[in-house]
């Protein structure tokens, strides 16, 4: 028995290609033809160098060569990569190792068992846990997620729409590609958001048919991976949308099929106060709407919420006092003027602390409307916290807060020459011919302007 040297050796004398030069062309010319038959543009590439070569003829292979270069050398030596590498005994004429008893085993009928090319197993498994996206990516993805939200009720969706728009292109185009599963689901979800938080945007600036459709995309996409939290919250913005086109029955329809989904979960706060109290009480349903109520501030004290005054547009579960604020909402809805000056006198030291423009504007166009709603009502402050309300509303306008400013308007027209009223009037036309809350106002003009 003679030394044993590799294969490959064997192979490249019988061939007579000893010269590098000569086995260089041979092996550029089988990985054009490798990369015909497999379909791998990047076989064309594949090359090895003089250095790799003169070992692989001297010690053989020391580490595994590269998947690009296997699939040639297969296609060149037409075996398998795994034996173009074994050690054999050339007195034996290049016959195989002896090889262990389990492996040289033919099975009673004859047949050779055949299994796959390792090195291909290799190569696919490597195919299918490739992935386009890498942590980094996500990591950009999530952060821009959150200062969107951050800065939501600072500059509006003017000025946000086209970095959530980017950003879903962006994800979407890595959706194209291929991730593994743990990845994928992490795409779908960022989608998912950038979606909804896109479909809130169109919601504030009176575009329902776009509202809708983010919307939807965001529901399909959280679906898709079962997220529950995301599947709520993007039903909770289809419910917010109908509301503020005055379809209270879609509405309350949409908020209670995502309570359906976890009656007990935390996006179910944000259902019963946004969606189902406020739809129950402008279509006139007080018990269903105080129920509803209850439901949320019951769910409150039971779930860790968030404190403070937590962004509209966030994906986190309703604080206490976001949920006290649209409960003002639905109760003025109801006629109930003493809850709404309660509540919001509650409110006050938080609305105070936060930098939400649009809360303090919401809630104090409220808290007007309700002071011409009581027995005996108070003109000249609710005028007096309308025109603060504009006036803190027209940085970054959205429909609901121009919305209930025409309302308490439409509310305060049997006053309508006395000199508050009047000057609430001349406001509330300012405010609409701002260019950007002309946007947002819509066909909803000033009750009574010429």
């Amino acid at each position: 028995m003679g030394a044993l040297v590799p294969r490959f050796r064997l192979l490249v004398e019988e061939k007579t290609w000893q010269k590098f030069e000569v086995f260089d062309v041979r092996f550029a010319r089988a990985a054009r033809i490798a990369a015909e038959k497999e379909n791998r543009p990047s076989l064309r590439t594949a090359a090895v160098s003089r250095r790799t070569f003169n070992r692989w003829m001297s010690e053989g292979v020391r580490t595994a060569p590269t998947i690009e270069v296997g699939l040639v050398l297969k296609h060149l030596f037409a075996l398998p990569v795994g034996r173009i590498f074994e050690f054999v005994d050339p007195d034996t004429l290049g016959l195989p190792l002896e090889a262990a008893p389990a492996e040289r085993t033919v099975p009673p009928g004859g047949d050779v068992l055949d299994f796959d090319d390792p090195w291909q197993v290799g190569d696919q498994t490597r195919r299918l846990t490739a992935s386009n996206t890498d942590p980094a990516v996500l990591a950009m993805a999530r952060t821009t997620i959150r200062t969107i939200v951050d800065r939501y009720e600072r500059v509006g969706p003017h000025q946000l729409v086209g970095e959530a728009k980017l950003l879903r292109g962006m994800l979407h185009t890595l959706l194209a590609g291929s991730q593994p599963p743990r990845i994928r689901a992490e795409l779908f979800r960022l989608a998912g958001q950038v979606s909804g938080l896109l479909g809130y945007m169109a919601t504030n600036a009176d575009r329902p048919t776009a509202a809708q459709a983010y919307s939807t995309e965001a529901l399909e996409l959280a679906v898709e991976i079962d997220d529950r939290a995301l599947q709520m919250w993007a039903l909770g913005t289809r419910s917010l949308g109908y509301y503020y086109q005055g379809r209270y029955d879609l509405a309350d329809e949409a908020a209670a099929t995502g309570i359906a989904l976890a009656p007990d979960h935390p996006q179910a706060i944000r259902l019963l106060a946004n969606g189902r109290a406020r739809a129950l009480a402008r279509a006139g349903h007080r018990p269903q709407a105080l129920e509803a109520i209850d439901r949320a501030l019951e769910l409150s004290d039971r779930h860790d919420v968030p404190p403070g005054l937590t962004a509209c547009i966030s994906f986190e579960p309703y604080s206490e006092a976001r949920t006290l604020a649209n409960a003002v909402t639905a109760h003025l809805s109801l006629g109930d003027t003493g809850k709404v000056l309660d509540r919001a006198q509650d409110l006050e030291p938080l609305l105070a602390s936060s930098d939400s423009v649009w809360s303090r504007a919401l809630v104090g166009l409220d808290v007007a409307t309700a002071l011409l709603q009581q027995a005996q009502p108070d003109v000249e402050t609710a005028m007096d916290l309308g025109q603060r309300a504009l006036g803190s509303g027209t940085t970054a306008p959205i429909r609901s807060v121009w919305l209930r400013s025409v309302e308490l308007y439409a509310r305060a027209a049997r006053w309508k020459d006395e000199p508050a009223v009047g000057g609430y009037a001349e406001q509330l036309r300012a405010f609409r011919a701002h260019p950007t809350a002309g946007s947002v106002a819509g066909s909803i003009g000033v009750p009574g302007a010429a």
